[in-house]
Protein backbone atom coordinates (compact mmCIF):
# COMPACT_ATOMS: atom_id res chain seq x y z
CA UNK A 1 0.00 0.00 0.00
CA UNK A 2 2.80 2.25 0.36
CA UNK A 3 3.57 2.59 -3.04
CA UNK A 4 0.39 3.12 -4.33
CA UNK A 5 0.20 6.20 -1.87
CA UNK A 6 3.86 7.37 -3.14
CA UNK A 7 2.25 6.75 -6.15
CA UNK A 8 -0.78 8.57 -5.56
CA UNK A 9 1.22 11.98 -4.01
CA UNK A 10 3.25 12.22 -7.23
CA UNK A 11 -0.01 12.12 -9.30
CA UNK A 12 -1.33 14.11 -7.19
CA UNK A 13 1.73 16.73 -6.93
CA UNK A 14 1.71 16.59 -11.73
CA UNK A 15 -2.00 16.95 -11.83
CA UNK A 16 -1.35 20.10 -9.90
CA UNK A 17 1.59 21.41 -11.89
CA UNK A 18 -0.43 20.68 -14.88
CA UNK A 19 -2.91 22.80 -13.64
CA UNK A 20 -1.25 25.65 -12.56
CA UNK A 21 0.39 25.78 -16.29
CA UNK A 22 3.87 24.72 -15.15
CA UNK A 23 4.12 21.83 -17.09
CA UNK A 24 2.02 19.57 -19.91
CA UNK A 25 1.89 16.11 -21.18
CA UNK A 26 2.88 15.25 -24.84
CA UNK A 27 0.09 14.14 -26.77
CA UNK A 28 2.32 11.42 -28.66
CA UNK A 29 5.00 10.09 -26.38
CA UNK A 30 3.42 10.64 -22.92
CA UNK A 31 6.45 12.47 -21.26
CA UNK A 32 6.00 16.15 -19.07
CA UNK A 33 7.15 18.71 -20.66
CA UNK A 34 7.35 22.78 -19.47
CA UNK A 35 3.78 24.78 -20.59
CA UNK A 36 4.06 26.44 -23.63
CA UNK A 37 0.60 27.57 -24.93
CA UNK A 38 -0.80 25.49 -27.73
CA UNK A 39 2.37 23.40 -27.99
CA UNK A 40 0.79 19.84 -27.41
CA UNK A 41 4.03 17.53 -28.30
CA UNK A 42 7.38 17.51 -26.76
CA UNK A 43 10.64 18.94 -29.21
CA UNK A 44 11.76 15.29 -29.45
CA UNK A 45 8.50 13.79 -31.23
CA UNK A 46 8.13 17.08 -32.91
CA UNK A 47 11.32 16.65 -34.46
CA UNK A 48 10.44 13.10 -35.64
CA UNK A 49 7.57 13.75 -36.76
CA UNK A 50 9.09 16.50 -39.05
CA UNK A 51 12.04 13.92 -40.28
CA UNK A 52 8.82 11.71 -40.84
CA UNK A 53 7.10 14.12 -43.14
CA UNK A 54 10.05 14.89 -45.19
CA UNK A 55 11.05 11.12 -46.12
CA UNK A 56 7.87 10.74 -47.44
CA UNK A 57 8.61 9.55 -51.27
CA UNK A 58 5.93 12.39 -52.17
CA UNK A 59 7.26 15.16 -50.25
CA UNK A 60 10.79 14.27 -51.22
CA UNK A 61 9.67 14.63 -55.23
CA UNK A 62 7.72 17.85 -54.71
CA UNK A 63 11.01 19.29 -52.70
CA UNK A 64 13.08 18.01 -55.53
CA UNK A 65 11.14 19.55 -58.11
CA UNK A 66 10.63 22.69 -56.48
CA UNK A 67 14.54 23.11 -55.72
CA UNK A 68 14.90 22.77 -59.59
CA UNK A 69 12.61 25.18 -60.56
CA UNK A 70 13.81 27.55 -58.15
CA UNK A 71 17.72 27.48 -59.61
CA UNK A 72 16.77 27.25 -63.02
CA UNK A 73 15.23 30.75 -62.11
CA UNK A 74 17.48 33.70 -64.48
CA UNK A 75 17.95 36.18 -61.31
CA UNK A 76 19.17 33.06 -59.06
CA UNK A 77 21.53 31.73 -62.00
CA UNK A 78 23.03 35.05 -62.58
CA UNK A 79 23.73 35.21 -58.54
CA UNK A 80 25.45 31.74 -58.46
CA UNK A 81 27.43 32.84 -61.72
CA UNK A 82 28.74 36.65 -59.84
CA UNK A 83 29.51 34.31 -57.00
CA UNK A 84 31.68 31.56 -58.84
CA UNK A 85 33.17 34.53 -60.44
CA UNK A 86 34.50 36.25 -57.00
CA UNK A 87 35.16 33.08 -55.49
CA UNK A 88 37.51 31.71 -58.38
CA UNK A 89 39.97 34.94 -57.97
CA UNK A 90 40.64 34.39 -54.33
CA UNK A 91 44.05 33.83 -53.39
CA UNK A 92 43.52 30.42 -51.31
CA UNK A 93 41.08 29.50 -54.96
CA UNK A 94 43.99 30.08 -57.13
CA UNK A 95 46.61 28.48 -55.13
CA UNK A 96 44.69 25.05 -54.81
CA UNK A 97 43.56 25.89 -58.55
CA UNK A 98 47.57 25.84 -59.09
CA UNK A 99 48.69 23.16 -56.73
CA UNK A 100 46.05 20.77 -58.31
CA UNK A 101 47.12 21.34 -61.61
CA UNK A 102 50.92 20.77 -60.51
CA UNK A 103 50.21 17.74 -59.53
CA UNK A 104 48.28 16.49 -62.29
CA UNK A 105 50.78 17.56 -64.30
CA UNK A 106 53.72 15.84 -62.14
CA UNK A 107 51.22 12.48 -62.58
CA UNK A 108 51.30 12.69 -66.19
CA UNK A 109 54.86 12.94 -66.57
CA UNK A 110 55.45 9.88 -64.23
CA UNK A 111 53.27 7.52 -66.77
Amino acid sequence: MEIIDEDDEEVKRLMLRISRKEITLCDSCDTFFDYIPQKTTCDECKKKKHREYYQCPEVKERMREYQREYQQRPEVKAKKREYSREYEQRPERKARKRERYLHKKKLREEE
